[in-house]
């Protein structure tokens, strides 16, 4: 997992070196994540260490909200419930929120305790300074493995937020729900080794058998089940999809070309290969696209990062892999191979599941992620 930002704002000199001293430990080797930390102190309240001085917290609310992937308020908790009400948004999207008084009392987990880990961040820096962890999230507090935990640990996007709740309800009320994964999948062992240090034991199904696909549509329980897989299939409708980032796009596109001629070739791509959108772990091309309108706009609505290779890049990987030119574009650009290369070297991958495809005006290949 990548290093996470995040900010811890204090209010009183007394909060402030109290958020030093977790800094201290958020950025040390004894972090349970690695992260990337910074301090916000209020003028004439500060620690006298490193840190960003503010006036009022208020014109930097929407800035740190949406900036931070997780958020530390050291400060009394219905401060931080009014500022941050205007900037929630979603499960998926918030940031970890969690409030701590200036003494060291007691640690809130107050938003996104699963899907943004602020449950788990609670409980260790609640273990750092003594404090007393306060988590209410129904699966927690009854002991019970979540499926957005795991999902979290497992960097997976949930198909279905609705689904999500009823399978949740399921577990708070005692149900055995059945955990089913897509043994076809790269990172099989790994992932069935991180759900079981959660407690949770992955059933595995093959998805191109008579018997997978059965198992699939009825569920195999009364419960509603959660299935882990990339591909598109027929699925009961209480099942939970957990979709693991397992694909790269690499998008070549002449210049000036419409978003929506490069969404379509998108969604014929994936349709190809039989592959959910939210499996897509990023998109990538060359860097002379990188302020290709259409394309920006692409992958905005889409909401996946993307990666512009260098020239230099390229060529390299191209001798290195034998990969075929376009001479055209090799005269245009500098290098006449772009989906491929670039989702290659984006998925740190020798396979396509896609090889590129002639689109209006666009080009698509698809990789297999095949590095963490």
């Amino acid at each position: 997992m990548n290093s996470l930002r995040t900010a811890i704002i204090s209010v009183t000199a007394h909060g402030a070196q109290l958020g030093q001293a977790l800094r201290a430990h958020l950025t040390s080797a004894d972090a349970v994540v690695s992260s990337q930390v910074v301090c916000f102190e209020k003028e004439g309240r500060t620690s006298g260490a490193s840190a960003t001085t503010f006036t009022s917290m208020k014109p930097h609310m929407e800035t740190w909200f949406t900036t931070y992937d997780r958020l530390l308020f050291i400060m009394a908790t219905g401060i931080v419930v009014r500022m941050i009400a205007p900037y929630i948004k979603h499960k998926s999207e918030d940031p970890a929120v969690v409030v701590m008084d200036e003494q060291g009392q007691f640690a809130i987990s107050l938003l996104s305790g699963h899907l943004g880990g602020a449950n788990e961040w609670t409980a260790e820096i609640a273990e750092v300074v003594g404090a007393t962890p306060v988590i209410t999230t129904a699966t927690d507090v009854n002991g019970i493995p979540a499926p957005d935990v795991l999902a979290r640990k497992l960097q997976c996007k949930v198909e279905d937020f609705t689904t999500l709740k009823e399978v949740n309800a399921a577990l708070v009320a005692g149900e055995t729900v059945p955990y089913y994964i897509d043994d076809t999948l790269y990172f099989l062992h790994h992932y069935e080794a991180v759900a079981k240090a959660q407690g949770i034991e992955l059933i595995r199904f093959n998805p191109h058998t008579v018997t997978g696909k059965a198992l699939l549509e009825t569920g195999g329980a009364e419960a509603p089940p959660v299935v882990i897989t990339d591909l598109i299939l027929p699925t009961g409708p209480r099942t939970l999809v957990l979709r693991p980032p397992t694909m790269v796009l690499g998008i070549g596109c002449r210049r000036d070309t419409a978003k929506e001629l490069i969404l379509t070739a998108i969604s014929e791509s994936l349709a190809n290969v039989n592959r959910s959108p939210k499996s897509v772990a990023s998109a990538a091309s060359v860097i002379v696209k990188a302020d290709e309108v259409g394309l920006l706009a692409a992958v905005k609505e889409l909401q996946w990062p993307i990666h512009f290779f260098t020239q230099e890049e390229m060529a390299l990987f191209i001798e290195q892999s034998q990969l075929e030119e376009s001479k055209f574009v090799k005269e245009t650009i500098g290098v006449g191979n772009v989906c491929e290369t670039t989702a290659l070297l984006q998925a740190k991958s020798q396979t396509l599941l896609q090889t590129k495809t002639v689109y209006p005006r666009t080009t698509v290949a698809i990789a297999q992620v095949q590095s963490k």
